[in-house]
């Protein structure tokens, strides 16, 4: 595990251990254009790698003077895609997402989020824009009709910029539903291209190894943070 990795585990570990931590689901809809593929048996569009929930593990932490908190994410998906006559195709992506939640509406407030229970707009006190590089590891598996089979394991940066809504429950615990769009400049999914096309039987594939990925999304987030008094 890289070092980033492993600061990035002992920082959750210290944040759930004073239970300042979140846990989320999202729903994410990806569209990788050069893994999209016209299948012949049936005219049918194959965009791979397929839509599903994703979920991720964060910790919370404050910056001191001005209302930007900094949340370390563990995320995990699994898309998988049964496609007629070919086979089965499924990709599994663990990432590290460094989020900044930035509250522009009250930069300077002394409001102790991510629960309140303190007077005031509550759209003033818990609208964040988040910018969120990411990391994430790609782990690709096909197995075809054909016999073909191919495992794979890529790395892929990306950036991702979304909004959302801080809502207190009580002192202790935060709803928050949120969503944006996640960006992979280069998504590598090695073995697909060359197993797509490998029986003449199902024709020209036109799909590549190599293809950029982007996932809308939307969720919610539970914040927990059972030091408060």
């Amino acid at each position: 595990m890289s070092k980033i990795g492993l600061l990035l585990v002992f920082s959750l570990w210290v944040g759930i251990a004073h239970a300042q931590f979140g846990i989320n689901s999202t729903f994410r809809f990806n569209n990788a254009p050069g893994w999209n593929f016209t299948n012949p048996a049936n005219n049918s569009i194959n965009e791979l790698p397929g839509n599903n929930f994703a979920f991720g593990l964060d910790v919370w932490i404050p910056l001191k003077g001005v209302r930007l908190d900094f949340l370390p994410e563990l995320n995990y998906a699994r898309y998988d895609a049964e496609v007629v006559d070919i086979g089965k195709l499924e990709n599994q992506m663990g990432s590290i997402f460094l989020n900044l939640n930035l509250y522009f509406l009250d930069l300077e407030g002394d409001c102790q989020c991510p629960t309140f229970s303190k007077s005031g707009s509550l759209v003033n006190k818990g609208l964040f824009l988040q910018i969120s590089p990411g990391w994430s590891v790609l782990e690709g598996k096909i197995d075809l009709f054909n016999g073909a089979r191919a495992r794979s394991r890529s790395f892929a940066p990306s950036i991702g910029l979304g909004m959302g809504l801080d809502m207190g429950l009580s002192d202790k615990i935060t709803i928050t539903p949120f969503g944006g769009v996640r960006y992979y400049p280069k998504a590598r999914w090695f073995g697909l291209e060359e197993s797509l096309e490998v029986d003449p039987s199902i024709g020209d594939l036109t799909v590549s190894n190599e293809s950029s990925l982007t996932q809308v999304y939307a969720g919610l987030r539970l914040g927990f943070r059972f030091d408060k008094k």
